[in-house]
């Protein structure tokens, strides 16, 4: 038996690694399409275009072909990889996004929410050729429950969490409650560790003060994919 069996992870052997490699490929054609996109910073309003552009803008291609590569791993032989869709759409705005709060502190409502309806309608989608309505059923649940966490944490952080935040959070709330209802705990207890790491680091260094702004939506979306890989 593989390492990967023993850990209930898939293997990659035949059409599985064929898909793996043609996700990888072209996702990462998207992520050239995308770091397009977002290389004059459009997304910035009136008061946030005299910031540089980041340094970092290489960065969206491959990490869209990365995560379009271990989602296809890791989720294209559940269901058939009906399931598989509504992820890559998640997790190629969801690089947008962290490019986007990093450089801004900001989650535009333009993605985030068209994001939510696409991903919902490939779900219910997948839950419909599949008969598995349990799953769907999770989602609902779990982003609920996602919402009311989020909001808390608005509420208490003194201004360290936003309402994009909240939106974020409950969109990957859902979506990975449809893959498990443990996930989404799972989740969040991840983007803290990330959070905490990276900031204790960036003190230490003195990048950062415990004043400074942090834009969580990416440690939010790099925990929701290592909660996937992990036990999706």
């Amino acid at each position: 038996m593989s390492t990967f069996a023993s850990l209930g992870w898939p293997s990659t052997t035949g059409w599985h690694l064929w898909l793996v490699v043609g996700a990888a490929c072209v996702g990462y054609a998207v992520g050239v399409r995308l770091s397009r996109d977002l290389r004059d910073a459009a997304y910035r309003i009136d008061d946030e275009t005299s910031a540089p552009l980041p340094r970092s803008r290489w960065l969206v291609s491959p990490a869209v072909g990365v995560c379009w590569g271990l989602l296809a791993w890791r989720l294209g032989e559940r269901h058939g990889g009906l399931d598989l869709p509504a992820y890559l759409v998640l997790a190629t705005v969801g690089v947008a996004l962290a490019r986007i709060d990093a450089d801004v502190h900001r989650l535009p409502a333009g993605l985030t929410y068209p994001a939510a309806v696409v991903v919902a309608g490939l779900l219910a989608v997948s839950s419909a050729l599949t008969g598995n309505w349990a799953a769907l059923v999770h989602a609902l649940v779990t982003t609920g429950m996602g919402a009311v966490v989020y909001v808390v944490l608005v509420l208490l952080s003194g201004g360290q969490f936003g309402w994009g935040d909240v939106v974020l959070g409950t969109i990957l709330a859902g979506a990975l409650g449809y893959l498990s209802p443990v996930l989404p705990w799972l989740g969040i207890l991840l983007a803290f560790v990330f959070a905490s790491v990276v900031s204790v680091v960036g003190m230490v260094t003195g990048r950062i003060t415990l004043k400074s702004r942090v834009a969580f939506g990416p440690y939010l979306l790099v925990g929701a994919l290592t909660a996937i890989l992990l036990v999706g």
